[in-house]
């Protein structure tokens, strides 16, 4: 507990005076003096919490230089709102105490938040892929479009119309594009305390002036001192735990962010319908939610788009990987799992012939490994020659083959026998001066159980080749 009790001691502070401040307890002059006072010594402690983080981090390190910059902000931060609390004292009553817009401090406000946004605006972001930085890009824009919106619509002059917009979309840039990126300097519960306080800032400055005339500052005294209890404890939170997760690929393909703004530009449009109709602000909130809500249109068709790649890459993967579970690498044919799964589902009256090469160990004994991967690739195109489109060739191994033939060919089973043995006793070109002959023993075998056509044809196989190399035999 007494680890918490900076933060805690600091939002019951700024409750307690924003209660007084609402409710208008005790004279404006005292409510002003205790406003700039604690919101000085909120940015004192705010700069000292923001330098103590810096500390531990390694030179180079890109969250210790963002926390230096921070820190010397908030130097520049004390020193305005010192200002502002002198020409307090000097005016308890001035329009100047009660808006918090005297020079030193507005000076100092811009210089540090100028500060602030330029090293988030510079803080190393991670390598992505087009895709990627798209989806990032329409993303940073919703967040953008978001914040010009509000920026727009709380302006209250001509110079706030054309300000007030930039100033909110180079605040959101800064803060969005690191959040949307998956890195950041601090954690990001800080990450959310900032922007925060940067709005409650925002808002007290732009309602100032006309809640000064109607003598009712009391929610802007409010606002000034809860964003910069806000600024503080975010400073505190880092101090406490200085080390921000580092970068990473973020852990889901989307953000919240994005569609947050949306739902806030959206409830900026309600309720102005609500209230007061439509006016030129709601016209602000309606243009802003239909340009978010267009720009989050295109994100998802670009993922939509993306999922149809993904999946197109997937089915062919899934070829791929069905292809090499059930073909032979080197010759393009079926291997042993495919002949059999196909054997299984065979209609009735299959045949099986199965084909080893006689002579094939001297061609990889003389000439070595490529060139009996030569004549394999050979026999396999012998092989399909000699069978109809509709029939199945495999190599189940080494220089054994078998030929599934469903329905009997024209001429009988005998002929596609006999044309695959002359088939492969012609010679076959394994270098540019060499060439081999491995004829082959066939067997074949009909009529029985698909089960067992298999064994049977194995079985001629080897008759075949006791008998001599080059013939066939039909299974008895």
């Amino acid at each position: 507990m007494r680890g918490r009790a900076v933060p805690i001691g600091a939002l019951v502070l700024a409750a307690c005076l924003s209660a007084l401040y609402l409710l208008r307890i005790g004279d404006l002059g005292t409510q002003a003096i205790t406003c700039w006072l604690v919101v000085a010594v909120f940015a004192s402690a705010m700069t000292w919490f923001a330098f103590q983080a810096a500390r531990p981090l390694p030179r180079g390190d890109p969250q210790r230089r963002f926390w230096l910059v921070f820190g010397g902000s908030g130097v520049v931060f004390s020193l305005g709102e010192a200002a502002q609390l002198a020409q307090t004292v000097a005016a308890p009553t001035s329009m100047v105490a009660m808006t918090g817009t005297g020079l030193a401090r507005t000076v100092a406000l811009g210089c540090g938040g100028l500060a602030i946004v330029i090293v988030l605006f510079t803080y190393p972001l991670p390598h992505r892929s087009p895709h990627d930085r798209l989806c990032y890009q329409l993303d940073l824009a919703t967040v953008l479009t978001a914040a010009g919106a509000y920026g727009l619509y709380f302006t209250r002059d001509v110079l706030g119309a054309a300000a007030g917009p930039v100033v909110a979309m180079l605040a959101a840039f800064a803060t969005g594009r690191l959040y949307l990126s998956g890195v950041s300097p601090f954690r990001w519960y800080v990450g959310v305390l900032g922007p925060v306080a940067a709005v409650a800032e925002g808002l007290a400055r732009a309602l100032g002036p006309e809640l000064a005339r109607e003598s009712r500052p009391g929610p802007i005294f409010a606002m000034s001192v809860l964003s910069h209890a806000l600024l503080m404890i975010a400073a505190w939170l880092q101090y406490r735990q200085p080390r921000a997760v580092e970068a990473r690929a973020r852990r889901r393909p989307y953000s919240l962010l994005p569609y947050g703004a949306l739902a806030a530009v959206y409830a900026l449009l309600v309720t102005t319908l609500a209230v007061n109709g439509l006016d030129l602000r709601a016209w602000v909130a309606l243009l802003g939610a239909l340009a978010c809500g267009g720009i989050v249109v295109a994100r998802q068709l670009t993922a939509f788009i993306d999922n149809t790649r993904l999946l197109a890459e997937r089915d062919a993967l899934t070829e791929r990987l069905h292809a090499m579970a059930f073909t032979d690498s080197l010759t393009g044919l079926a291997n042993r799992a495919s002949f059999l799964d196909r054997l299984a589902t065979a209609g009735a009256g299959p045949a099986v012939l199965l084909v080893d090469l006689d002579d094939f160990k001297p061609v990889n004994d003389r000439f070595g490994h490529a060139a009996g991967d030569a004549v394999l690739v050979e026999t396999a195109r012998r092989l399909r020659a000699a069978v109809r489109d509709t029939d199945l060739v495999a190599r189940l191994g080494g220089d054994e083959f078998a030929v599934l033939l469903e329905g009997e060919p024209p001429g009988g089973y005998p002929a596609v026998a006999d044309r695959i043995v002359r088939a492969l006793t012609e010679p076959c070109q394994v270098t540019p001066q060499d060439w081999v002959v491995t004829p082959a023993s066939v067997g074949l075998a009909t009529g029985g159980r698909a089960e067992d056509l298999l064994n049977l044809a194995d079985q001629a196989m080897y008759q075949a080749k006791t008998s001599g190399k080059g013939s066939y035999r039909i299974a008895g």
